[in-house]
């Protein structure tokens, strides 16, 4: 028989690289949000599709996870491999697919490093309650430091000033004053946690209030 001696090759064309599987790093998905930042003020993305590709850079476990937030925004290289920000190349990936490929060197400076708008948020919740951080928050752009730490500021003052008016109404019609050191001691936990947190952010360090750990409350979204 003629086709008795024959091997059939299958090619398998949806070959993707080892890399892509690896988890995202701290530093590639800090590039990825400077990059989106960067091309939203520039003007190349709308707002709503800034919210939905740093959504997708935020969420993202994998190399590819991180790749798909910029399928249709940057054009694949004009060479074979995977890539993610900060790697190197390697073995081919299809031609036929944009992988959201990029170099690190074409990753622009970040839109917003400023730290002393976000220090001001905080700072401002110790005389304006919520309108301080609010206001900041409106003023500032998507994505940038700013806008998360006046969320984070936003949201620990309202916590905050619940938690107080609800205290003040326990010690009220507690029986034998039992909780009267209930309402002084909040006040002190809120102006040491506000100062932690407008001098965390002044340094730049991505701070967690401990309250927000127990209280999961975001009435503005902190990203």
């Amino acid at each position: 028989m003629a086709l008795a001696g024959r091997i059939v090759v299958v090619m398998n064309t949806s070959f993707e690289h080892p890399s892509l599987r690896m988890p995202v790093t701290p530093e590639q998905r800090e590039r990825a949000e400077q990059w989106l930042q960067e091309a939203y003020a520039d003007g190349r993305l709308s707002e709503a599709e800034f919210d939905s590709r740093i959504g997708r850079v935020l969420s993202a476990g994998t190399r590819r996870e991180l790749n798909e937030a910029f399928y249709g925004l940057v054009p694949p290289p004009q060479t074979s491999g995977a890539q993610t920000f900060g790697s190197s190349w390697s073995a081919a990936a299809p031609p036929q697919r944009p992988m959201g490929v990029y170099q690190q060197s074409y990753v622009p400076a970040p839109a917003d490093q400023s730290t002393g708008p976000g220090a001001i948020a905080h700072f401002l919740g110790l005389f304006t309650w919520i309108l301080g951080p609010g206001l900041v928050y409106a003023l500032s752009g998507p994505g940038t430091r700013t806008r998360r730490e006046a969320a984070k500021a936003f949201n620990f003052q309202l916590i905050a000033g619940v938690a107080g008016i609800l205290a003040a109404i326990l010690s009220s019609v507690a029986p034998w004053d039992i909780l009267d050191f209930l309402v002084p001691l909040m006040w002190v936990g809120w102006f040491v946690l506000t100062i932690v947190g407008g001098a965390k952010a002044a340094q730049g360090a991505d701070w967690k209030n401990p309250v927000k750990s127990v209280i999961k409350l975001d009435v503005l979204p902190e990203r």
